[in-house]
């Protein structure tokens, strides 16, 4: 069987640790059709028809991530996609320095809660995660949840590694809130070992 993909996808995809395998095939559907069908058959990349007048067009890239983002542009994509469909932790911390909220996922609960510290995420040291639970798809999950947060967002600056940082998935709200989010989203099906701190009753800020 000859394969549709040519030597410089096949070398693209090696690169990234990919086989042709992990790739769906979707040059004959919609892109509504392959991001349906991709998505149930549990593949992160789909191989597309050439489209477009661009850079990406005039390249013949095909390559694309279910949503269709060319990822031989931009290698970065597979990550976002990945980190999507990644089973984890999504956790609720909070800062009591800064007054925030944050909602994230993890893979190690502890290493985070240090990590964040250690960098001073959004400019705070004295993070401590609150709540967390485990989850199919955790970057999937931890999106629902934020946008059912009725509060303010808030993003803040801070060096990593000697570079500035956007710190985001922060919220001036309470704990009791975040949480309200958190359960919203929750069912048997995608969630188990969830885990609440003694803590929290500080952490019931108001909109200031």
């Amino acid at each position: 069987m000859v394969s549709p993909f040519t030597p410089n996808e096949i070398r693209f995809l090696a690169k990234y640790e990919f086989s042709e395998e992990d790739v769906y095939d979707g040059r004959f559907q919609t892109k509504f059709g392959r991001e349906a069908s991709a998505k149930q058959a549990d593949k992160h990349i789909v191989l597309a028809r050439v489209v477009g007048r661009g850079s990406c067009g005039r390249l013949g890239h095909r390559l694309r991530t279910r949503a269709g983002h060319c990822i031989q542009c931009k290698p970065t994509n597979i990550a976002y996609q990945t980190r999507e469909d990644k089973p984890g932790y999504v956790y609720i911390a909070g800062s009591l320095s800064r007054r925030v909220i944050k909602i994230g996922t993890a893979g190690d609960l502890s290493q985070r809660e240090k990590q964040m510290r250690a960098e001073g995420y959004g400019g705070s040291s004295d993070w401590e995660i609150l709540f967390s639970v485990w989850v199919s798809k955790g970057g999937e999950f931890e999106r629902e949840v934020s946008s059912r947060v009725q509060a303010r967002p808030v993003y803040r600056m801070y060096f990593k590694d000697g570079m500035e940082q956007a710190a985001t998935e922060m919220f001036r709200c309470s704990f009791s809130e975040a949480f309200r989010a958190m359960n919203e989203c929750l069912n048997v099906e995608n969630a188990i070992s969830p885990a609440l701190s003694l803590r929290t009753r500080r952490y019931e800020f108001g909109r200031e």
